[in-house]
């Protein structure tokens, strides 16, 4: 459960930091910050005067947020067996 729990606090981490440096980043490193997204937005299902009932998916990710949850996977792999010995 601890090993499950400080894999997913280094993915949201590397999230998290992964989309602030692609935000901020210029010049030679914009590449960084391309930006892909997935959208699936099929409309509203119901829609009464009191009730609006709609569903759907966004995801948007880039560069960065990609090689920082690579290299956060890699972190996990070579620091989790000596955080958590059985």
């Amino acid at each position: 459960m601890k090993r499950t729990l400080y894999m997913m606090l280094l993915i949201i981490a590397a999230t998290f930091l992964g989309d602030l440096i692609g935000d901020y980043a210029d010049g030679s490193l914009s590449w960084l910050g391309y930006t892909k997204t997935l959208k699936f937005d099929p409309g509203t299902f119901i829609n009464t005067d009191t009730f609006k009932l709609a569903f759907g998916f966004f995801l948007c990710f880039n560069v960065c947020q990609v090689l920082l949850v690579l290299t956060a996977i890699f972190v996990f792999y070579k620091t989790a067996p000596k955080l958590f010995t059985s």
